[in-house]
């Protein structure tokens, strides 16, 4: 049985929730990753409260031991209240407090944010953030998100609001992208849009591996089929990828120009993939990028060392943060009073 205090951090993605527990230290004393359904807000309730209780006993803590609990949700938050104020697959939940219904069964501070907000907060914490100060974060997985962290502190905009370079538009495509745009670099080189680029490889009769894979289906193809298929050596798949590579590094070089970031970190489910892609960023970020070629500023783009982790890391140092804040801001009214006496 574990002494002392712990937190515990919830990163909800699509179809999965992540749960977490640890010490002060960024050292997981538990972590897990199960699918969730979405169907009501009472019953999304009940499968994080579950979450939590096997996660904090299988850690060897109690329940009086949970001193905080973060979590990331794909939707914009208030971060006052923990309300969803929009998400294109949280739709049931809006208007909904997420943190209230946990702060209420575990009697402790439950924080809620925007997930690439909480992983940028967890590189921070346990990533490349121990050793660089000034850096952006891209999430690559369902969707491309983004992350600014100057001088160690992730930026918070007002309005609940946060750094979205996933909707920036890098090509001339004109695909329909969730947020009701066209053209976004999120459609165009997220999972679903590298099963796209296969999709469309397929029906245009080009030789390739991927109509094997999907069993001369093409609205079976996956982003996973096309790395299956690149790693074959697949000529179609490795184009695919050099497509989603140059997209990302002209991407990559707005980011430079507008923050001079030291580095541009990738994190998220497709992050473990990005040795297919990572050299061509790079050099197309070069290229595109007068601040780079000119030898004003450098910037490299890496993938995270924390997997899939870096979300529930950044949950549970932020609910620190809030916790450590309320702890100091109790002490200098206790000195307050005291001084009045």
């Amino acid at each position: 049985m574990n002494m002392g205090n712990c937190y515990v951090g919830i990163d909800i993605g699509k179809t999965n929730m992540r749960f977490a527990v640890s010490g002060l230290e960024p050292e997981l004393k538990y972590y897990s990753k199960r699918t969730y359904l979405r169907d009501t807000p009472d019953y999304l309730f009940q499968q994080i409260f579950k979450g939590i209780q096997e996660a904090v006993e299988v850690a060897g803590y109690h329940k009086k031991d949970i001193k905080g609990i973060g979590i990331g949700v794909p939707a914009v938050v208030n971060r006052q209240s923990g309300s969803i104020v929009w998400g294109p697959d949280w739709d049931f939940l809006s208007g909904v407090s997420i943190t209230k219904p946990i702060a209420d069964f575990f009697n402790v501070p439950v924080v809620a944010d925007v997930d690439t907000v909480m992983a940028a907060w967890g590189e921070q914490w346990a990533g490349y953030g121990q050793t660089c100060d000034r850096f952006a974060m891209l999430t690559w997985g369902t969707g491309v998100g983004a992350a600014i962290i100057i001088n160690g502190e992730v930026a918070e905009n007002p309005d609940n609001l946060f750094a979205e370079f996933g909707h920036s538009t890098v090509s001339d495509d004109d695909w329909p992208c969730k947020c009701g745009s066209v053209g976004c670099v999120d459609t165009m080189v997220c999972g679903g849009g590298i099963a796209r680029h296969g999709y469309l490889a397929v029906i245009q009769g080009q030789q390739t591996l991927l109509k094997d894979l999907c069993g001369n289906d093409p609205l079976k193809i996956t982003s996973h089929m096309v790395f299956e298929a690149a790693n074959k050596g697949d000529k179609v798949a490795l184009s695919i990828l050099e497509r989603i590579a140059v997209l990302l590094g002209r991407l990559c070089a707005n980011v430079v120009h507008t923050i001079q970031p030291k580095k541009i970190v990738i994190v998220g489910g497709l992050a473990e993939r990005s040795q297919f892609v990572l050299e061509t960023i790079n050099r197309t970020m070069s290229s595109r990028c007068w601040l780079i070629f000119k030898g004003l500023t450098e910037c490299e783009v890496v993938a995270s060392k924390l997997t899939d982790t870096a979300g529930v890391l950044g949950a549970i140092y932020k609910v620190q943060k809030i916790v450590a804040k309320k702890n100091e801001n109790r002490s200098e009214e206790s000195q307050r009073v005291a001084g009045r006496r």
